[in-house]
């Protein structure tokens, strides 16, 4: 039994007792339904922590700070401070394949991954295409090696975590044949990153530097430190507890990047816009809407989704001591970005389209 599958069966176990005890939902009656009267007034209302924007075309609706961006000192959160984004990263990474197939570094999304490593098992028939929307049907590993790191004190890198993802396809193989259906992982975003540096002969966080970060002055988007605060950055929290040093190694090109509102503005407004990405690039990162509203498809680093006509590209991310989500609006040039500094902020998604819904 590989590393892969030992870890796994283990989180599973705990996450089987988890749910065992946990109470029904007769015990942990759900609070009433705000009323929504303005953004503002329902992010203070629900309590969220952290910074947000809220732009319809080119008018802000909203950009402040809610809540505690430090507890201890008593500062308060801003637009301008830092925050881990986590899986956002994602959009980033594709960004940066997109960049491969402009340089000519690869063909099209459609290689598989032989063509890049011809001894991962089942490589034949995974292109590039199912890892960025995650259709390759190799498993999640998040949650097994941050277990392996937290219960056992084992550290992974990059590199390693590839190895075990290999050795599981070989020995274990797939969830599924790739391209069958959709299931999210962690690990194509990983393998991407692994990808980028091989070929590029660069660091991935270089890589990106050079093609997305100078050439759209984002400032403040960069590899976040495994401890985070001090003079411009948000502290994390889980409830009113700051969070532990998390090693940002292990989420790597599918959630280590850290970045503030100005930047993901920035980053939001290039993505609509018409020179940063061209016509038929855009077909592959933004998946077309599903036929039916409240259904999402899946592109390169996006997700398309419709609310009531409304249709918005978008993308969460959930780390050590932060919840993060972005939606852009192309109908209308307009832009949803929500930093929190508090982890697993459930809300986040019923946030958004409850936003959408009453202001777009």
């Amino acid at each position: 039994m590989t590393l892969m599958k030992k870890l796994t069966l283990l989180i599973l176990i705990t996450l089987v007792a988890a749910i065992s005890a946990c109470s029904d939902d007769d015990n942990n009656p759900q609070p009433n339904p705000v009323e929504y009267v303005s953004a503002e007034a329902y992010l203070e209302e629900i309590g969220f922590s952290g910074s947000a924007l809220i732009r319809r075309g080119n008018t802000d609706l909203l950009r402040r700070g809610f809540g505690m961006a430090d507890i201890a000192s008593g500062t308060q959160n801003d637009p301008d401070l830092i925050y881990r984004i986590g899986s956002m990263t994602k959009a980033f990474t594709a960004m940066a394949v997109v960049s491969l197939k402009r340089d000519g570094l690869i063909e099209g999304y459609d290689q598989t991954m032989s063509d890049f490593d011809p001894e991962y098992a089942h490589g034949d028939k995974i292109t590039l295409r199912h890892l960025l929307t995650h259709y390759s049907g190799i498993p999640d590993y998040i949650s097994p090696i941050e277990e392996a790191v937290n219960n056992q004190g084992q550290f992974f890198t990059p590199d390693d975590i590839y190895d075990i993802l290999k050795e599981s396809s070989e020995e274990d193989g797939l969830l599924f044949e790739p391209g069958a259906q959709w299931s999210y992982s962690n690990s194509n975003y990983l393998i991407l990153g692994i990808l980028i540096e091989e070929l590029s002969g660069m660091s991935y966080h270089n890589y990106l530097k050079e093609k997305v970060f100078d050439p759209l002055a984002l400032a403040h988007t960069k590899k976040g430190e495994n401890s985070i605060g001090g003079q411009g950055f948000a502290r994390g929290y889980l409830g009113e507890n700051e969070v532990a040093p998390y090693q940002m190694q292990l989420a790597y090109s599918a959630g280590d990047l850290v970045s503030n509102i100005e930047d993901l503005e920035k980053w939001g407004d290039a993505l609509l816009g018409d020179d940063f990405l061209t016509a038929e690039e855009k077909l592959d990162v933004f998946a077309p809407p599903f036929s039916q509203d409240d259904f999402f498809t899946s592109g390169m680093g996006w997700f398309t989704i419709s609310i009531d006509g409304t249709l918005f590209y978008n993308h969460g991310g959930n780390i050590d001591g932060f919840s993060s989500i972005i939606a852009l609006l192309p109908e209308t040039g307009s832009i949803i970005i929500l930093l929190s500094n508090q982890q697993d902020w459930a809300p986040l998604n019923e946030t958004l389209e409850t936003i959408v819904t009453n202001e777009f």
